[in-house]
């Protein structure tokens, strides 16, 4: 979800604004990808074998959850617009999709993380969760500096990473 949010806004900062081609997009999205990677890779202390099975489950499961995230984010919007003309029958079955969606997602979760104590040791499992928190922070924080027009890497740990060009 953070990488559906921060795509469309990379090319601000770089004064391309909304007339950005597809290429340009999916490179600031490839530039993103890479960022995240090496910063799960550095701070996870991954070992080669380690990363070669964990980023497979990791991707798939970032996949899914993205999925279903959008499909919430897609059945909120659709009860947003429609809720004047929607019948008690359809508000109650609307209601019920979202409630199902954030289910799936906590059943995910465990099984994501049942998955990952196979390929992790336990305190990596749990670095994982907390690196994922200051991933999302850091995202946060570079694009709220782009907003206000502050230069990129002025936040979080400086000379430990670089921010992407983007």
């Amino acid at each position: 979800m953070m990488l559906a949010a921060a795509a469309p806004l990379t090319g601000q900062g770089q004064g391309q604004g909304m007339g950005k081609g597809q290429s340009q997009m999916q490179s600031d999205g490839e530039k993103l990808t890479a960022y995240k990677i090496a910063f799960f890779t550095q701070r996870l202390d991954l070992s080669p074998a380690e990363a070669e099975k964990f980023w497979p489950l990791y991707n798939d499961y970032s996949a899914r959850r993205n999925k279903l995230q959008a499909d919430r984010l897609s059945l909120m919007r659709y009860a947003m617009q429609n809720e004047a003309n929607m019948s008690a029958a359809e508000l109650s079955s609307t209601a019920d999709k979202l409630a199902q969606t954030f289910s799936d997602e906590a059943s995910m979760v465990v099984s994501f993380n049942n998955d990952l104590k196979k390929v992790l040791p336990p305190a990596k499992v749990i670095r994982l969760y907390q690196i994922e928190n200051q991933y999302k922070q850091q995202l946060l924080r570079e694009l709220n500096q782009r907003r206000q027009g502050q230069p990129q890497g002025t936040g979080g740990n400086p000379g430990k990473y670089q921010e992407p060009d983007l």
